[in-house]
């Protein structure tokens, strides 16, 4: 075949596919158009009811002792015997004895001051016996010019009975100081600490040990100054203060308080108020109650009636939550929150339009919008299409 002849069948070739491919473009058949609606997004929703609520303040604080005293000997001594639970933990009840001191030497004193009481004693009747004496001899003679009572003996009847005073004083003295030479516990507590042994010699004033005292303790706990008007607090009247649940961290079980007393001063630190938790028979128990451990409170406050419970989860800028209404659209509800708790914030039934029964929305949409149709998760999808398949209006 020659040169020109060739050429000419290739352009041929060419100019015939080309022709061909249009055709098969013009003729491809155009893909149906859908009439499926916007897609909508399958949503998490609660219902709301409304009820009665309980105010709950979570509150940390310090366990304290709410009676704490220095055991400290009155009189001076060798120490003769110290009990077997007068040691750090030991628990005793009021009137225990502690520590005894050799006892000789007071009784000596005691043994000394009764005697002299005798010998006083019969000084103000061998007295008593003269001014009678003096008495009638006043009377038999004429004596206009001289003291009467000088002549009667009446000083020296005076000091015999002051002497009798004094003495009866000093076997008080004596005694008082006999029985304090046996120290006892002032009250049912526990041991924190003992410097004493026996055969040791102390004086008086001497700090012997420390106990405190184990029917109750106190929490001092901190909380915001905003949140005392939720709290029922002690009155003058005797209204009892809120009660309280106190729990030590990584420790089982809680322990039952209440809040005595609001103190006048604000936590230096925090600047927030503090109030004084009495908490009975702290040390009971598998896990008893610690002195200078931190704990954790739940004070419990008023109540709150025809009040709806709305799940952080579903608020938008704090304030906020979307509504699903009937026909499966959003309607975003502003609320006046009444209380703000850890999990879930507190509204009036009516507040900002929601209303106890109704839904709202707990999944996070980033591109919500007012009238956006949603579906419902675990609802039959051919229930909620709506006709138009467009978002509706309120």
């Amino acid at each position: 075949m020659k040169p020109r002849t060739k050429v000419l069948a290739f352009f041929g070739i060419v100019i015939l596919g080309v022709v061909i491919l249009m055709l098969l473009v013009k003729t491809k058949p155009k893909p149906a158009r859908s009439d499926a609606g916007p897609v909508q997004p399958v949503v998490e929703v609660t219902r709301l009811t409304a009820g009665t609520v309980q105010v709950l303040i979570d509150a940390t604080g310090t366990v304290q002792p709410a009676r704490d005293v220095q055991i400290t000997s009155e009189v001076g001594g060798r120490v003769e015997s110290v009990a077997g639970d007068f040691i750090p933990g030991g628990r005793v009840k009021a009137g225990d004895p502690l520590i005894e001191l050799e006892p000789e030497r007071f009784e000596l004193a005691v043994a000394q001051a009764r005697a002299n009481l005798t010998r006083v004693r019969s000084d103000l009747s061998l007295e008593e016996g003269r001014v009678q004496v003096a008495k009638r001899e006043w009377g038999l003679f004429d004596q206009a010019d001289s003291d009467g009572a000088l002549a009667q003996r009446e000083p020296q009847l005076a000091a015999a009975r002051a002497n009798v005073q004094s003495a009866e004083a000093q076997l008080r003295d004596a005694e008082l100081n006999l029985e304090r030479s046996a120290i006892t516990a002032p009250f049912d507590g526990v041991v924190q600490s003992e410097s004493v042994e026996a055969g040791q010699v102390i004086g008086a004033g001497q700090q012997l040990g420390r106990l405190l005292g184990a029917d109750v303790f106190h929490v001092l706990a901190s909380v915001p100054v905003g949140r005392l008007q939720w709290l029922q607090l002690p009155g003058d009247d005797g209204t009892p203060g809120a009660q309280a649940e106190i729990r030590q961290p990584k420790t089982s079980g809680t322990r039952e308080g209440r809040v005595i007393r609001v103190l006048g001063e604000l936590d230096p630190e925090g600047r927030m108020a503090r109030l004084l938790i009495e908490v009975p028979d702290p040390l009971s128990g598998a896990t008893p109650l610690l002195v200078g451990a931190f704990v954790d409170v739940k004070l419990v406050g008023r109540e709150l009636r025809d009040t709806i419970a709305v799940p952080r989860a579903a608020l938008v800028e704090s304030n906020a939550v979307w509504r699903v209404r009937d026909d499966k659209t959003l309607e975003q509800a502003s609320l006046t929150i009444t209380w703000r708790g850890n999990d879930a914030v507190y509204v009036r039934n009516g507040s900002g339009g929601l209303h106890d029964g109704d839904q709202i929305l707990t999944t996070r949409i980033p591109l919500a919008v007012e009238g956006m149709h949603v579906r419902i998760a675990g609802e039959d999808a051919s229930l909620q299409q709506t006709p138009s398949g467009e978002p509706g209006g309120p």
